[in-house]
């Protein structure tokens, strides 16, 4: 099982702190949680192949004010490529 931790920054430079908390904090899952972060204005469709390129059972997704139209779209199109 892969969980996968994923946030579209507002830039390159911003890292999601959140999602390290998270990572740091998985316990014995650690070693099978990946983290994958993109930045705003990345294309919908090269952010879903590249989320399921690394075949996640799990996607968590660090939502702010300021990513939640595109969070929103990666989601709905998430649950039309791979609905499981």
């Amino acid at each position: 099982m892969t969980i996968l931790l994923s946030t579209l920054n507002a830039r390159y430079a911003h890292a999601s702190l959140g999602l390290r908390y998270l990572l740091a904090n998985m316990g014995e899952l650690q070693g099978r949680t990946r983290l994958q972060e993109f930045v705003i204005g990345a294309k919908t469709t090269e952010v879903v192949e590249k989320l399921l390129s690394h075949a996640p059972r799990i996607i968590g997704f660090g939502v702010y004010i300021w990513n939640v139209d595109e969070t929103t779209k990666v989601v709905a199109m998430l649950k039309r490529i791979a609905p499981g």
